[in-house]
């Protein structure tokens, strides 16, 4: 089994692959059974995100310019709308979890004869502050703006007016959107990256590119020009988690990786994901995992 992953650049954005069609917009489903951990980790764009779960649930956390984590959970028929820029993890929390995901470029209406729209009503989202609205279903205030996010995932592309008819549902969702950001927003909190989330973006890109060798927490103070304490504060802060611990976890994700899509020695996969031995590699991964690396690729080739 071959796992699935987002296209995510050094810097963390993810590189967006528009449907191909004239409107610049994707629309699709996604299986988190199809990715590792049923995961998402760290990224962001400069698009609009709108989220609807069609299955199981979903956990969003978002890491805001306020050096605060928020969690948000939801279920099917939910919805979520994150703004352009907003760094954010995405984990299916039980298996069949399927959601519905629409990306919009956050400049969609910044054409003419658009312009005044953009300018009235989009620009004002993305300077709101607001980085996450969660759309509950339970909340009648929300049945609108659901309805529109699920006839946008429902339209038949065979339809004869089928750009249009995604035009009319994009349009009536931005109206909604920004009706609801207007009656949250607080025009004193501009969306801007922090100075941690920035130093830690710099020491994770650090750990992305250098995984396999040896990294210490004063090599992660060194890629960002930051004291050793620091860096400790910028984890905690922010990912709740300690520097070799996050170090650990993202060499176990490329190791189950190259365990479920290559058929290299563990020997090879442990030296390359910057473990000691394949002994060492063995133990840390039945930590987290409560199984053997051996066993674990046995069971993917036997789905």
């Amino acid at each position: 089994m071959e796992y699935r992953t987002l296209q995510i650049a050094e810097n963390f954005r993810e590189n967006i692959l528009y449907d191909s069609d004239s409107l610049a917009l994707v629309v699709c489903s996604d299986r988190f059974d199809d990715y590792l951990h049923r995961e998402w980790g760290c990224h962001w764009h400069d698009e609009f995100e709108f989220g609807l779960v069609l299955q199981g649930v979903v956990e969003y956390t978002i890491y805001n310019e306020h050096e605060q984590l928020s969690v948000r959970k939801i279920s099917i028929g939910d919805g979520i709308f994150l703004n352009a820029g907003c760094f954010h993890s995405v984990k299916g929390l039980v298996p069949d979890t399927v959601m519905a995901g629409i990306i919009l470029p956050a400049n969609f209406f910044n054409t003419e004869p658009f312009r005044t729209i953009y300018h009235q009503n989009i620009y004002p989202i993305l300077e709101s502050g607001i980085e996450c609205l969660v759309f509950e279903q339970n909340n009648p205030s929300n049945a609108a703006i659901l309805s529109g996010l699920k006839e946008l995932y429902e339209i038949n592309r065979t339809e004869q007016t089928y750009e249009l008819h995604r035009m009319e549902a994009v349009c009536k969702i931005c109206r909604l959107l920004a009706k609801q950001i207007n009656a949250n927003k607080n025009p004193l909190t501009p969306i801007s990256k922090s100075t941690q989330t920035k130093r830690l973006q710099k020491i994770m890109t650090f750990i992305h590119t250098h995984y396999g060798e040896h990294i210490s927490v004063d090599d992660m103070a060194r890629s960002a020009t930051i004291s050793r304490t620091e860096v400790f504060r910028c984890f905690q802060t922010i990912l709740r988690k300690k520097p070799i611990e996050y170090l650990t976890e993202y060499r176990l994700t490329i190791a189950a990786i190259l365990l479920a899509s290559t058929d290299r020695t563990l020997s090879d996969i442990s030296i390359s994901c910057g473990f000691n031995s394949a002994s060492y590699f063995g133990k840390v991964f039945r930590e987290h995992h409560g199984i053997s690396p051996k066993k674990y690729r046995n069971q993917l080739r036997e789905k």
